[in-house]
C-alpha cells in the first residue's frame, strides 16, 4: 500500500511539472514529411517537417504485426509547432536516460554522450569501461527486469526517456505503464534487423536523442565502407565451408534463421550456412537429433554458448566428439571478450562494429584472406 502511494505522489509531481513545462501543440492533419533514406534498416523511419524529425517504430517484437509506434523528436527551444496526431513528443537534446539493454549503451558511446546514462537493466552484463566504472560508484544504477522493473527508482532518477526493447509482446505493457507513470519511452528493436549494417544503422535514430545526427551518420558511412571493402574479398570464393550454430539447452538447438543478420553474415564471410534457405529472420529450435542428422559433417563450429574448450562440449553429449570440426579443431565461440559477471561485448560493442566481426569471420572461414587480422570477439575452443 505505501509503494502505491509513493507511486501516486511521483505520478502527480511529475505531471504537474510536466504540464508547466510543455508548451501547447496545435495537432495538425495535413502536416507533409521529407522523408530521410535509410541503407539497410527497415524496422523503423526517419522523416523530417521544418525542426523535427518524426520517427516511426515498425513491429519491434517477435511476432508483430501491422504495429507502429510513432514519436516527434523537437528540440526544447521549440515552441506552438503544428504536428499531426497521434505522435508521442520527446524533447531533445536527450540529458538523462536509462537503457533497458546493454546493447545500446554501444549507440551512445560512440556519440559521446554515456555521461548521459543515468541506469541501466542488467548491470552486471555490461562491458563499457567508462559505464562501468559508473555502476561501481553508484552513479549508474541497476532498475531490475521486464515484469520486475523497479519503477520507483526510474521515477526517482527523472530520465528524459527510457528506451526499451522486447523480445515478445509484453514490452507493450511495461511501456504503457511507464507512460502513465510520466516516463516517456521509445523501443528500440535493432536486434530483428536481418542485416548486420541494418542493426548498426540505428544509430541514426540514436543520434537524434542528442542532436548528433552528423556524427551518427559520419560513423554509420565508415563502418559500412569498412564492411563492403570485405565483400569483395569474399564474393568470388568458391570453397565455402559448411557452418554450423550453437548447443543445444535443455535438448532444445536453437540456430539462426535462414534471413537473419546471422545467416547473412555467415554469407558475407565466404561460409555456407546449413539453413540459409530457410526464410525465418528468428531463431529455429531444432530437437538434438535433428543437428546430429543435418550438421555432423559441418567444417566450422561457431557461437557455442558459453563454452571455452572442448571438454565443456562433451559434457553436454560424447558423440560430439565425432563431428568433424571437433576432430578437426575448427570450433570458434564469440566470448573472447567476457567481463567478471558474464557479460559479453559481442553483444555490446560487437553491435556497432559489424565490420570487425566480419573480419573476424573471414578469418576463421578463410584465414589465408586476412593473414594479419587477429580474432577481437572470438577464440578458439581447444
Amino acid at each position: 500500500m505505501k509503494r502505491r502511494c509513493s507511486l501516486l505522489v511521483m505520478l502527480f509531481i511529475i505531471s504537474s511539472c510536466s504540464n508547466k513545462s510543455e508548451p501547447r501543440l496545435n495537432n495538425d492533419k495535413n502536416v507533409s514529411f521529407d522523408k530521410i533514406n535509410l541503407r539497410y534498416a527497415k524496422g523503423f523511419t526517419i522523416e523530417k517537417k521544418d525542426n523535427c524529425k518524426f520517427v516511426t517504430i515498425k513491429n519491434p517484437w517477435q511476432g508483430a504485426e501491422n504495429v507502429e509506434y510513432k514519436y516527434a523528436l523537437i528540440n526544447k527551444n521549440e515552441k506552438n509547432l503544428k504536428l499531426p496526431e497521434n505522435y508521442k513528443i520527446i524533447r531533445t537534446p536527450i540529458n538523462k536516460i536509462i537503457c533497458l539493454s546493454t546493447t545500446h549503451i554501444a549507440f551512445i558511446d560512440v556519440l559521446e554522450e554515456t555521461e548521459s546514462i543515468v541506469a541501466i537493466s542488467g548491470t552486471d552484463y555490461v562491458n563499457n569501461s567508462k559505464i562501468r566504472k559508473k555502476i561501481d560508484n553508484n552513479k549508474v544504477l541497476d532498475i531490475g527486469y521486464d515484469n520486475n522493473l523497479n519503477y520507483e527508482l526510474i521515477i526517482s532518477l527523472e530520465p528524459d526517456l527510457v528506451i526499451t526493447y522486447g523480445v515478445g509482446g509484453h514490452v507493450a505493457g511495461y511501456n504503457q505503464k511507464l507512460n502513465d507513470l510520466g516516463i516517456q519511452t521509445m523501443i528500440i528493436a535493432e536486434y530483428l534487423e536481418d542485416d548486420p549494417l541494418g542493426k548498426l544503422e540505428w544509430i541514426k535514430l540514436i543520434g537524434l536523442f542528442y542532436d548528433k545526427e552528423e556524427q551518427a551518420n559520419k560513423y554509420f558511412n565508415r563502418a559500412m565502407r569498412e564492411y563492403n571493402k570485405l565483400l569483395v574479398l569474399t564474393e568470388q570464393i568458391d570453397n565455402k565451408p559448411k557452418v554450423l550454430f550453437g548447443l543445444p539447452w535443455k535438448d532444445v538447438w536453437f540456430v539462426p534463421g535462414g534471413k537473419s543478420f546471422m545467416a547473412k553474415m555467415v554469407k558475407d564471410a565466404g561460409g555456407d550456412y546449413i539453413w540459409k534457405t530457410n526464410e525465418s529472420r528468428e531463431s529455429l529450435p531444432f530437437g538434438i537429433e535433428s543437428i546430429f542428422a543435418n550438421a555432423s559433417d559441418a567444417k566450422v563450429w561457431i557461437n557455442t554458448g558459453s563454452v571455452n574448450e572442448k571438454s565443456d562440449i562433451l559434457k553436454v553429449d560424447e558423440r560430439f566428439k565425432s563431428f568433424e570440426p571437433f576432430k578437426n579443431g575448427k570450433i570458434y565461440n564469440n566470448n573472447l571478450r567476457i567481463n567478471q559477471f558474464g557479460g559479453n561485448d559481442y553483444w555490446e560493442t560487437g553491435l556497432i562494429e559489424p565490420h570487425v566481426l566480419l573480419k573476424d569471420m573471414i578469418k576463421i572461414f578463410h584465414p589465408n584472406i586476412l593473414p594479419n587480422h587477429q580474432l577481437v570477439y572470438y577464440k578458439v575452443i581447444e
